[in-house]
C-alpha cells in the first residue's frame, strides 16, 4: 500500500514538466489526483498517466491567476474525488527582459501567475482542508531563482522570492489547523519551461550544465516529485515553513557567460528560444483569461 492510499492531491500546472512529474509520483504512491492547467490537452495526457497507474484522475481547466477559476477548480476537485489532502501550487511562467525594456505586461503576467497564483491556490486548498476537518499538506514550487538572480531574470526571481517568504507566513497561520506548508527551490530541471537552460541531451548546453553541476547532471521532474512526496507524506509532518533548494549543488558552481555567436551553444539556444516563443504564443491567450 502506498503512503497516499485513500488520499486526494491537487496539482496545478500539471499538464507538463514538474507538475506532471509530481502528479505521476503521487499517483504511484496511491493518491487520486486532480490535475489543473490552462493547457487541457497536456492535462489530459497527465490524466492518462495517472489512470494507467491505477489511480483516479480528474482534469480541471483553470488559470491560477483567476480567483473565480481557482475557487471553482478546488470545489470541482473535492466534488469529483471526495476530499483534499495534498495541494501542490506548481503552475508558473517565465518572462525574461532587461529593466530598460521589460514590458509591463510581462512583469504583470509573472506576478499574476507565479505569486498571486500561489496565494490563490494555497488559500483555496486551505479553506477546503479546514472545512473537511482532516488537516493537509501544501507544497509550493518556488525556484533556485528565489535565492540567486541576474540580468534578464530578476523579474522571475522577484516572484519566486515572494513565494519563498509567503510560505513562512502561511505555515505560521495554518499549523494550528494541522496543515503544513513548504516550498521547493528547483535548479535547472529539464522541462518545457526550462529546456533552453537544460539543453539537449549530448548538446553543448547540456554538457556545460553537467560540467558546472557537482552531481554531474541536470535535474528531472522526478527529482522534484520525490521531495514533494516526502513533504506531503507521513515523514514530513514536523516540517513546515521550509524552503529547500534542489539543484544538484549548482547554486555554488561557477556562473556561465552567454556564449559567443560562433559557439555551438548559441545555435542551440536559438532553437530553444524559438520553441519557447511558440509555446508562449499558444498558451498566452489562456493566461490572459482572468
Amino acid at each position: 500500500m502506498g503512503q497516499f492510499e485513500g488520499k486526494v492531491a491537487w496539482v496545478t500546472g500539471a499538464g507538463s514538466g514538474i507538475g506532471r512529474g509530481i502528479a505521476e509520483r503521487l499517483a504511484r504512491d496511491g493518491a487520486d489526483v486532480c490535475i489543473s492547467d490552462v493547457d487541457v490537452e497536456g492535462a489530459n495526457e497527465t490524466a492518462g498517466i495517472v489512470r494507467r497507474l491505477g489511480r483516479k484522475p480528474h482534469v480541471v481547466r483553470a488559470n491560477v491567476a483567476s480567483l473565480p477559476q481557482v475557487q471553482a477548480a478546488a470545489d470541482e476537485c473535492v466534488a469529483a474525488l471526495g476530499r483534499l489532502d495534498v495541494a501542490v501550487a506548481n503552475a508558473g511562467i517565465a518572462r525574461g527582459g532587461s529593466v530598460l525594456d521589460l514590458a509591463l505586461k510581462d512583469w504583470q503576467d509573472q506576478l499574476d501567475v507565479n505569486l498571486t497564483g500561489v496565494f490563490l491556490t494555497v488559500q483555496a486548498a486551505a479553506q477546503r482542508m479546514l472545512r473537511l476537518g482532516h488537516g493537509g499538506r501544501i507544497v509550493c514550487i518556488a525556484s533556485l531563482a528565489a535565492e540567486v538572480t541576474g540580468a534578464m531574470t530578476w523579474a522571475y526571481s522577484a516572484t519566486k522570492a515572494g513565494v519563498r517568504i509567503m510560505v513562512r507566513g502561511f505555515a505560521q497561520e495554518l499549523g494550528a489547523h494541522g496543515i503544513t506548508v513548504n516550498a521547493i527551490g528547483p535548479g535547472i530541471i529539464d522541462t518545457p519551461l526550462a529546456h533552453g537552460l537544460a539543453g539537449d541531451p549530448g548538446g553543448a548546453i547540456r554538457k556545460s550544465v553537467e560540467e558546472r553541476t557537482p552531481v554531474g547532471r541536470v535535474g528531472s521532474p522526478a527529482d522534484v516529485a520525490g521531495l514533494v512526496a516526502y513533504m506531503a507524506g507521513p515523514d514530513g509532518g514536523f516540517m513546515t515553513g521550509s524552503y529547500v533548494i534542489l539543484d544538484g549543488g549548482l547554486r555554488d558552481a561557477r556562473g556561465q557567460a552567454l556564449p559567443d555567436p560562433k559557439d555551438p551553444r548559441a545555435a542551440e539556444m536559438g532553437r530553444h528560444l524559438q520553441a519557447a516563443m511558440q509555446r508562449r504564443a499558444r498558451l498566452q491567450p489562456l493566461i490572459d483569461e482572468r
